[in-house]
């Protein structure tokens, strides 16, 4: 139970780092556009998973090989620099094949890249920990569920947080963070 909590922590303090630091401030574009939208919800946890997936293995095999105290640093730059290969590879190929399901697919591809880097990043620091190759592939790919859950449970909040008598300062931004960091603490009871 302890990593389940450490696990789902991770993940709503990634969604919510790579809102504030990566999109437009606390903008939230691209969680909105998922939970607007569920088909590009399920999208984006597909993509998110098989790049979380080919990046966390990938980072595994390395771990075998990279050691010291540099390897958590050089095993989150390669799990980065994996995502990047994988999602141009990803885009050109879909292009390539198929410009109808490029169409379909090619937006989500940008928005899981991002997610997928701030998600899968601890995970990849973490493979060189594990013992077998099927958990790092489980890791990689829970990381595209875990951050389902946590766009799901942002969606549930920000449809709670629309109340008509909350103070005007208070609402928006302001409640959504107090929601967030509720929702970690109650993770942080796993642990």
């Amino acid at each position: 139970m302890r990593y389940l909590g450490e696990f789902l922590s991770y993940l709503v303090l990634a969604v919510l780092g790579q809102n504030l630091l990566l999109d437009r401030a606390i903008g939230l574009d691209e969680i909105i556009t998922a939970i607007g939208q569920k088909h590009l919800l399920w999208r984006l946890v597909l993509v998110v998973s098989g790049y979380s997936a080919v990046g966390v293995m990938v980072a595994w095999l390395l771990s075998r090989f990279i050691t010291g105290r540099t390897a958590y640093v050089l095993l989150a730059v390669m799990y980065l620099l994996i995502c990047g290969v994988v999602y141009f590879a990803s885009d050109r190929l879909l292009l390539r094949v198929s410009p109808e399901t490029h169409d379909v697919w090619g937006p989500v591809l940008p928005h899981a890249l991002i997610n997928a880097a701030a998600v899968g990043t601890p995970l990849a620091t973490l493979t060189g920990g594990m013992a077998h190759w099927y958990a790092a592939l489980g890791s990689g790919l829970g990381a595209g569920l875990g951050l389902a859950v946590a766009v799901l449970l942002v969606m549930n909040g920000m449809d709670i947080l629309d109340y008509p008598d909350m103070p005007e300062a208070f609402k928006g931004t302001p409640a959504l963070l107090v929601y967030i960091g509720i929702l970690s603490l109650g993770f942080c009871a796993f642990a």
